[in-house]
């Protein structure tokens, strides 16, 4: 955790010149985690959901709830993925990638899953059938590869009548 802290911080004080962006190589290794994350969602491999996040990673679901470490996020997912959302469908959509130092970037992406056998308490679908999110992703790049390190997924909660 104090790494986090300090990779944050660190990350917080560069200023990016202007048309700094990620390269190749480090836009398209950040897409495979996605679609890796995407990929094995849709089988409901919990574990395989988590793997691509550092072994002291934080991260906060829809209801807020902050699992903290690999283990436990993989833990809470695979619960998930053979509960209320077993046989769910994920669809993940890259809003907007930014790289703010070449080893730190924000993924900021727009989730839907549909096929759930319900939704988890506390929680309102989206629409009839669908739960649409937003999550922000920081991704650390340390010795060559890519992880996430922090995420954070918020719900879109239904219009209000």
């Amino acid at each position: 955790m104090r790494r986090l802290t300090l990779l944050l911080l660190a990350a917080c004080a560069f200023m990016p010149p202007a048309g700094l962006t990620a390269t190749n190589s480090d836009e398209a290794a950040i897409r495979e985690l996605l679609r890796a994350q995407t990929e094995a969602w849709n089988k409901g491999d919990g574990n395989a959901w988590a793997k691509d996040f550092a072994a002291d990673a934080d991260f906060v679901n829809v209801r807020g709830d902050v699992f903290r470490g690999r283990a436990d996020i993989a833990a809470r997912h695979s619960a998930i993925l053979e509960g209320p959302f077993k046989a769910s469908h994920l669809s993940l959509s890259i809003r907007r990638l930014t790289l703010l130092s070449p080893t730190v970037a924000i993924v900021e992406t727009d989730h839907e899953v549909t096929g759930f056998q319900r939704m988890v308490p506390g929680i309102a679908p989206t629409a009839s059938g669908v739960l649409r999110t937003h999550m922000k992703y920081v991704v650390l790049k340390s010795g060559g590869t890519w992880q996430f390190v922090a995420a954070q997924n918020t719900a879109i909660l239904p219009p209000v009548q």
